[in-house]
Formats: C-alpha cells, structure tokens, sequence
C-alpha cells in the first residue's frame, strides 16, 4: 500500500511540513508493508528555504526512512542534492528513533536523531572524522521553544557560509561548547554561549584583518526585555596573534569582561574592563549607534598604564610616516577620556618618570612628567617637564613648562631650555587645533653657546668663539614650519643670516627643509684651524640660494663663496693650496713661480671664488673667473704668488663631499709644483 502527499508550503517554519510526515507514520499501524511518500514543492521562510523536497517511509515496519532536498539554503550558505538516510528507524510510542543514519552534504556524514512526539524533543548528532563531534536538540510546545547546538572539536571553517558576506571569515581551528537558545511567539528571549577556541585562524576579503593560532574563551548571555535586551559576556585571548589594520597583537593574554544592553538600535556598555597585556587595565563604559556606525558615548579610565608597552602596541601603528616612529618609551601613565554626542569633552593624562628616545638619535627627552588635564570647554592649568634631553645631539637641561588650556588654544609663559653651556629663550607661545590641524607661534633667542661644546657636541673639527643669535616670530600651520624674518647668528667672527626659512613636514619621515644663507666677513683664520684645511688668512663671504634639503641632505641650492670685500692681510698655506686644488679634481693645478716654490710656507692671493650648483646630485663648479679650460679658485697677488686653477666643470656631489672629508682628515698631502 502506498501514500503519496504533494504540498507546497509558503513562510512556515519547518516543523509544520515534518509533522505530516510523522502523522503518516504514527496513524498507520496497520499498514504492515507498503510505502509512504510526502513530497513538498518548496517551502520559505525567514531563517532558511528549501525545494524539491521529498521524504518516504518504507520496507518492514516502515524502517527505511529516506529524506531528499533539491536545494537548501541557510542565509549565505546553499547545498544541493542534500540526502538524508536511516536504514533502520524505530518506531516506538511516539518516538522515532535514528542510531545508523547517513546525512550527504557533499560530504557524507553518520548522523543519529530522536524524535519524541509527546514532548516535542528532537536530538541530532552528526559524527564528523578526527573525533569531531556536532549535535542539535531542540523542544518547542505552545509556551515556546529552545534551541541547544554543542560542539567537540568543532571546526569553525563550516561556519562561514553562515556569517555575513564582506565580514571576517573563519578559516582555521576548533571550537568546543554550546549555544542556547529559547523563546517563543514573538522569536528569541533569550540566549547562553559558552565556548573555549583553539588554533583559530580568520581573514577578511580586503586583507586589513586577520588571525592566526587563536586559543581563548567567550562566554555571554542575553534576555529581552520590553524595551530591547540586557546582556553580559566575558572574552579570554589567551594566545595567538592577530593584525586590524593597523594594529597588530602578536600574542594573547588580553581580556574584557562586560554587562550592557541593546535597545532602539543603540549598543550599550554599562560596565566594561579590558586589560591589554604589556600594556595596563581600564575600565569602560559607552554607546554605539548601530545605524550610523559609530561611537557616541564612551568613558575610559586607567591607572598605572605602562608607557612601553602603550607606544609599542597601540600608539606606533599609528606613527608609521611620523619622526615618532621608531622610539624607545618607557614611564607610567594614568589616563582619563570622557566623550560624549560624537566628541571628546575631557581628557586627562599624567606621565611619571617617562622617556621617549628616537632610535635614529634625532631627539630624546628623559625623565618627563606631565599632569595634563585638558577639557574641550573650561580653562585648565597643566605642567610638563623632562630632566634631561638632546636635539640632534646637543644636549638640554632641566626644564619645566607651565601651560595655560582651554579648549584647543594653549599658551606658555616665556620659559627657557638649557642648550650646552647656553639657553634657547622661547617667547610667548601659543597654539591652537583648528579644521583638524595645528597651527603654533613663538620667538626667542640663542643665548651664547660656546662653540667647542658646539663642535664637540656634533662630532664636527674644533672650532673657536660662540654661538648666538635672535630667533624672529617662527610659526607652524599646514604641516609647514616657516620663520616670519631672518635668523641672525655670530659665528667666525662673522655673521650669518637665514632667510626665507621654511621647514615642510617637520614631524614627518622625510622633512623638507627651504632656506636661503648669507655669511658675511668669515675669518678665515678661524674657519681653516677649525677644520683642519690648512692655514689661511683672509676673509670670505658665503651666499647659499635656493637651498633645498630632502631629509636632510642637500638636492637643490646655487651657492657661492667669495673673498670678502676691504682690505686686510691675504695668505694661503701650501697645506691649504694642496686642500683648494683636490676640491677642483684630478685636473686642478697650482702653478706660478715653481722654480722657488717649495722655500715658501705662505703665498699670497687677490682673491677667492669658488661656486657650486646643485642640479641632479651634480655640481656645476665655477671660480673667480675662466682660464683655460678650467676656472681659477684662487688668484694670486703679492710676492711670492700663488694661483689654483680648476678643470672639472661637473662633480657629482658625493664626490666632493668625499674630497672634503679626506682633505679635513689629512689624508690629502700637498705636492707643489
């Protein structure tokens, strides 16, 4: 005898087209051989959709149960030909019974199941290879319904077919635990996960976010109430490593444990504590809008925060195409932020016995602290200090700084940094952060330095005298610091003058630095013991146009040095002849009077011009006028005279600075000819 039942069945759950199934069965007792065949055009509803689906009773006691579906789709995931077998069911007061089945997903898999009519119970298990282990059980009554789905060994990979298409994607690792459901009419009311992880691995399609060996826990549960849900949850990252762009966390031991709710599509932390390891704990609390996908509440608070461990895992990722980006830290911090309709109303830092210096020894600042209690409304009062420090290698003293706040204008009083056996006197700065950048004014003073400690402080040839100068108004807007005059510093017994100075990108990795130099009347006598060039008298005057510095290193100026005008006694030292001439190359020759050369230790000269353009890692050289096939760099006068002539027009640039560091290191020795 057979039974044969066609329906289609239109946003229904699923339940409704298995109990036909199992009404055939149970209300036909006395159909001792024969077949009963339930075939279902589609059925559709919010949470899945399945067609061509067909199911058969048959054989003795209806113990061949067979079920069939053409195509199955839960959310993002679909299967076909999906075929489900039981080769022996059990039917037994209305209990259906599975321990030998077969579920075919493409993949073939034991699966067992108990089906308890009078309490609505349902139990599936299916046995995957290498011990992994899925089962569902679920009960639904008129009250409502629950949902239980546990896992041992599980692998996390089956999941993603079911998570949202352009998010994150399981690829790697295991879970073992449960997640309940329960609800009733109106849905879910309620839910417990509880889960340890293990070896997990997760990417995304943009390459921005992704995991690897994962092993931790999470534990949450959630309730409706009328006006949206409570729920609290606790996540345990014991270890593995994991990169979101740009941050990257090379191992566990992090945790946050939280209780909040979700209400008119607002996600609330009433109460949250996240520790960070190597880094420190704090305690939080906030509100994220859903719909515009973003924070618009948020209370952060932390004691006792390692400075390290902060720079290194939070703050770097960050400074990567900074002057900051390559910094050894260390200190203590505290740290309040209060921030509240999309912006931040308070922020409080104070730093103990902290220290930052660059690995590229640019800067450093040791022994800083700071108690910086800024808000974005009322005026507040802050103070900063460091113990000791260096720029560029020259070193500052103990200094502290009072600063006035209110809101993002900030102002100091005239204070002073200690430079080597001098002072940088800085005037009357202020700054202030508006349309996302910053914009600072000041002026000062160098008191006088001396300059062995100079000269010694950057590893530069001993020079004689001081250093000093007035800084004019120096401002920084745009991401360009410019110096609104000229800089005037004596130096050589001269003095040098610095104008249209402009620094671009000061605080980014490749500055770029704008600026035209004039020196006037340069002792030579000074300027050539300094820098072991061999012995001259004399003075010169030094122009530098258009000079342009791309990190530091010159790609770009028109630059000139000439004897100054007056009179005032002229000689060269054939040390120094032999100095000017390697500058000029291979070619350049000293020649006049050879025959009595060599008795003379000085000579004397009219005049000194040597000139350089820089195009390209190319200087164009030029002297005090042509000669033939060359140029003359230094014009002999007097009795006995001397003249140097150069002959290589073009030199590259690293090459002559090479010439210059062998002739000041003596490694050049004079041939008179």
């Amino acid at each position: 005898m057979s039974f044969v039942v066609n329906r289609r069945f239109k946003d229904v759950g699923f339940r409704q087209a298995v109990r036909a199934l199992i009404l055939f069965a149970l209300f036909s007792p006395v159909v001792q051989a024969g077949q009963i065949t339930l075939s279902v055009d589609d059925i559709s509803s919010p949470a899945f959709h399945a067609k061509a689906i067909s199911a058969s009773l048959d054989g003795p006691d209806f113990s061949h149960f067979e079920a069939r579906i053409g195509e199955l789709s839960l959310r993002d995931r679909t299967w076909r030909k999906v075929r489900l077998t039981c080769v022996k069911t059990q039917w037994n007061n209305g209990e259906i019974r599975c321990d030998q089945g077969e579920l075919d997903l493409g993949e073939k898999l034991p699966v067992r199941f108990v089906y308890q009519q009078q309490s609505k119970k349902l139990a599936l298990t299916l046995d995957f290879p290498r011990g992994e282990t899925w089962q569902l059980s679920a009960q639904w009554d008129k009250p409502g319904w629950n949902v239980r789905a546990e896992a041992r060994n599980g692998q996390v990979a089956r999941l993603a077919g079911f998570l949202p298409q352009g998010g994150l994607r399981p690829t790697a690792g295991t879970w073992s635990g449960s997640i309940s459901l329960a609800g009733g009419r109106t849905g879910v009311e309620s839910g417990i996960a509880d889960a340890v992880f293990k070896d997990i691995a997760f990417t995304d399609a943009s390459g921005l976010h992704a995991g690897e060996k994962i092993a931790g826990g999470v534990r949450c549960d959630a309730s409706r109430r009328k006006s949206g849900w409570l729920w609290r949850g606790e996540v345990d990252w014991k270890s593995g490593e994991a990169f979101w762009q740009p941050l990257y966390f090379a191992d566990g031991g992090h945790r946050f444990a939280g209780q909040g709710s979700l209400e008119a599509g607002l996600l609330r932390v009433s109460q949250g504590s996240l520790r960070l390891a190597g880094v420190g704990e704090a305690q939080l609390s906030g509100v994220w809008d859903r719909a515009g996908r973003g924070l618009t509440d948020f209370d952060l608070k932390a004691a006792g925060i390692d400075v390290a461990g902060l720079y290194q895992v939070l703050l770097k990722p960050f400074l990567e195409k900074t002057a900051f980006a390559k910094l050894q830290a260390k200190g203590g911090a505290d740290l309040a932020w209060r921030y509240r309709d999309g912006v931040t109303t308070d922020f409080d830092l104070s730093l103990r016995a902290a220290e930052f210096v660059d690995e590229e020894q640019r800067f450093a600042l040791r022994g800083m602290n700071a108690r910086i209690p800024w808000s974005n409304k009322e005026e507040r009062q802050a103070e900063f200090s460091f113990q000791s420090g260096e720029v560029l290698r020259l070193a500052l003293g103990e200094t502290r700084v009072p600063l006035t706040m209110k809101g993002w204008q900030l102002s100091t009083p005239d204070f002073s940094i200690p430079l080597l056996d001098g002072k940088l006197n800085l005037d009357g700065f202020t700054a202030s952060r508006s349309d996302g950048g910053w914009q600072w004014r000041f002026s000062g003073g160098l008191a006088p330095i001396s300059m062995e400690r100079f000269s010694e402080a950057l590893k530069l040839p001993l020079m004689h005298g001081t250093l000093a100068g007035i800084i004019p108004a120096v401002s920084y807007a745009g991401g360009n610091l410019k110096v609104d005059g000229a800089l005037l510093f004596k130096v050589f017994d001269g003095t040098v003058v610095v104008k249209d100075l402009s620094l671009q990108e000061p605080f980014g990795r490749i500055p770029r630095l704008l600026a035209s130099l004039d020196m006037r009347n340069l002792d030579l006598d000074l300027l050539t013991r300094a820098f072991s060039f061999g012995n001259m008298q004399g003075r010169i005057d030094v122009a530098v146009a258009g000079l342009e510095l791309s990190n530091w290193r010159p790609v770009r100026f028109d630059a000139k040095v000439a004897s100054s005008p007056g009179n005032y006694p002229k000689k060269i030292s054939q040390s120094a002849v032999q100095s000017i001439s390697s500058l000029g190359g291979a070619g350049a020759a000293a020649a006049i009077q050879r025959s009595f050369l060599s008795f003379f230790e000085q000579f004397g000269y009219d005049r000194i011009g040597l000139s350089c353009v820089l195009r390209n890692g190319v200087c164009l050289m030029d002297g005090v006028e042509p000669a033939p096939h060359g140029y003359v760099i230094v014009k002999g006068g007097g009795i006995p005279a001397i003249s140097v002539i150069g002959y290589n027009r073009e030199v590259s640039w690293d090459e002559l600075l090479e010439r210059l560091k062998r002739v000041t290191q003596k490694n050049v020795k004079p041939v008179i000819q």
